[in-house]
């Protein structure tokens, strides 16, 4: 697989690397969605739905001060999906712009698999979501072109039904949070204005040019190809050239809008717009399998970039100068020896733990 042993950690500021040498011998295979037989895609989506009908988790705690969360409070009457989604809301201004972004994205897509393996009987690797393939034409991709009503990922929501989901195995899939709603998608071409307006924080990082991108402009095939090979070594530049304000991980949420962008329902007066509770569609995994590919590749491509790691426990928000100082989260800073966030809602573990995906509890491979 290319990863390499080092013998130490350097501290201090310096690029933190971590020795895992212990290789899984049977992985699980992930591959992109549209190679998955019908009865692939389908047991999926039953998995999906197999855990919205499972209870709340009654060991799921915050942990994140609402007031710096600005989240709803838990609704312990909703679904294990539901708190699936809540724990991201808990974790938003932890787990975004500081170095656990990936490494917790990682976790997360391995605990809902493992989640629909215990509870549903889901085999078969966890399937990832190649935009790239449709960023030329996003809108009328044949992705979402598969109304079938037990493996289709389904079309755009109807504008004139809060932008509900209508046909597809997700038509109609409920949810609780910000407040209860059906699944929407909402093709949004140029979103950045609208997300740079919704807070003043957000907004002084953003400049005229970028306010105008066209969201699929920012995740072509040769652009992905690029951040991939660039950076090599360089944890810090690698998230930020995969996950800065107009970057391809954002660029998917806020393109599909709806529920994947995190805006509200029409179902809630009192509501604060952002990714929180983005996992409610179940692209959100999809589309996260994928960043993830990207972030094993690039591990994958280079020996100095297989245990590469450096970040900051807390978003830089003050200014666009300290920003630019800690792109990926401000001191204290994290290590791999640092606790991934769970919410008690899953196992936890480090971010050492998860730094090589075919070693450890993760044993899995991308085709």
């Amino acid at each position: 697989m290319g990863f390499i042993s080092t013998l130490g950690v350097l501290l201090s500021g310096a690029l933190l690397v971590v020795s895992n040498d212990a290789q899984c011998t049977n992985p699980t295979v992930r591959r992109e969605w549209r190679t998955l037989s019908r009865d692939e895609r389908a047991a999926w989506i039953s998995a999906v739905k197999c855990l919205a009908a499972n209870p709340h988790n009654p060991d799921l705690i915050a942990t994140v001060n609402s007031s710096i969360s600005q989240i709803p409070a838990m609704n312990t009457s909703a679904s294990f999906w539901d708190d699936i989604s809540y724990m991201h809301m808990d974790l938003n201004v932890k787990i975004h712009q500081t170095g656990m972004f990936l490494p917790f994205h990682r976790w997360f897509v391995h605990s809902v698999e493992q989640a629909m393996i215990d509870k549903c009987g889901f085999s078969g690797g966890f399937p990832y979501w190649n935009w790239t393939i449709d960023a030329p034409d996003f809108y009328t991709s044949s992705w979402w072109q598969d109304s079938d009503p037990e493996s289709g990922i389904g079309g755009w929501g109807d504008p004139d039904k809060d932008y509900e989901v209508q046909d597809g195995a997700f038509a109609g899939f409920p949810l609780a949070y910000p407040s209860y709603h059906p699944l929407r998608h909402q093709y949004t071409a140029q979103p950045f204005a609208a997300f740079a307006a919704s807070s003043p924080t957000i907004a002084q990082f953003f400049n005229s040019t970028m306010l105008e991108t066209y969201a699929n402009s920012t995740f072509h095939t040769d652009q992905i190809a690029a951040i991939i090979a660039g950076n090599p070594g360089d944890y810090v530049g690698f998230q930020q050239s995969l996950d800065n304000w107009i970057g391809a991980h954002g660029s998917v949420h806020a393109i599909t809008g709806g529920d994947l962008a995190g805006t509200c329902p029409a179902t809630t007066d009192d509501c604060i717009p952002g990714n929180k509770w983005s996992p409610n569609s179940p692209l959100f995994f999809l589309h996260h399998a994928m960043i993830d590919k990207i972030w094993s590749d690039w591990q994958n491509l280079n020996g100095t970039s297989a245990t590469a790691f450096y970040g900051g426990s807390v978003q830089a928000f003050d200014n666009t100068t300290y920003f630019s100082e800690y792109p990926n989260g401000a001191p204290p800073m994290l290590n791999t020896s640092s606790r991934i966030y769970t919410d008690n809602m899953f196992p936890g573990g480090t971010i050492g733990d998860v730094m090589n995906h075919t070693a450890g509890y993760l044993c899995y491979v991308y085709e």
